[in-house]
């Protein structure tokens, strides 16, 4: 199977919106909904909602379900900010599930349970209703049906990643197949690859399915030289659990040593 990537640059996430003077008569793109894997854990922190033209900042919180197995609606499970959030051009909509009901302990977890339960299937479902930010429907809506499984208490830990071998005086990309699946967003922004001399490299990046790999094609030539992946403290899995720290980390517990630099050769 040939791995989906999205292909990620701040040019397309930070894009700026434009005017609708009418309704359009067509569908004009599609609603996108990551994480984008048919399993998640029951403790996923969040989902993001991709429009194809600007929305209504009111349209975020009333118009993405989480339906279960029969359909029906599940109730309080997105945490109600009073502007969600949205990206700057109104196109990407970003949900919490109520880390009330995700962390343990905590009085909503205690009376409620998780929004999730391990091995039932659900579905997130973004009506074709919503209005975009002329007041015009969006036509179409999405689905995006999974099974729940165990909660992920594991935290993301670069020393079981995979980095591949790009050839020297090529353009070939690194692949670097992680532990798990991640936060699709963080790994657009908390991954770098640094030359031999620490500055950046310039590139592209894409994501391999379900989000458990990061592709970087270099728009230069690799040299025959060490370069180093520079993973940033804030990157994510899909629980929000951090390099060496867990979202739902008890006060007492010390965050784990790790290594935030994995260091590469292309070959000859």
């Amino acid at each position: 199977m040939t791995p989906r990537r999205l292909a990620l640059s701040l040019a397309v996430l930070w894009a700026g919106s434009s005017a609708w003077a009418t309704c359009p008569n067509a569908i004009e793109g599609q609603v996108d909904i990551y994480p984008t894997a048919r399993e998640l854990p029951e403790n996923l922190l969040r989902i993001y909602v991709y429009f194809p033209r600007p929305m209504s900042e009111e349209e975020g919180l009333k118009n993405v379900r989480l339906l279960d197995d029969t359909g029906a609606s599940i109730p309080s499970v997105f945490l109600a900010n009073r502007e969600d959030l949205w990206s700057p051009d109104r196109r990407r909509l970003t949900l919490l599930l109520d880390p009330g009901r995700v962390k343990t302990g905590l009085v909503a977890h205690e009376e409620m349970g998780r929004a999730l339960v391990s091995g039932r299937s659900y579905a997130f479902d973004v009506s074709g209703e919503a209005l975009d930010a002329n007041g015009c429907p969006l036509g179409a809506g999405s689905r995006h049906e999974f099974t729940a499984t165990v909660a992920d208490t594991d935290t993301p830990d670069p020393a079981d990643w995979t980095l591949s071998d790009p050839r020297a005086n090529s353009t070939e990309p690194l692949i670097v197949t992680l532990d798990s699946a991640h936060d699709h967003l963080s790994l657009a922004y908390r991954l770098r690859v640094l030359d031999p001399e620490g500055a950046m490299v310039p590139g592209a990046v894409a994501l391999g399915e379900d989000e458990t790999s990061w592709e970087f094609t270099p728009r230069s030539r690799w040299t025959a030289a060490t370069y180093s992946l520079a993973i940033d403290d804030r990157l994510e899995d899909l629980a929000g659990n951090r390099p060496g720290v867990l979202f739902a980390r008890p006060p007492d517990q010390a965050p784990k040593p790790w290594n935030s630099r994995l260091e590469f050769t292309p070959t000859p």
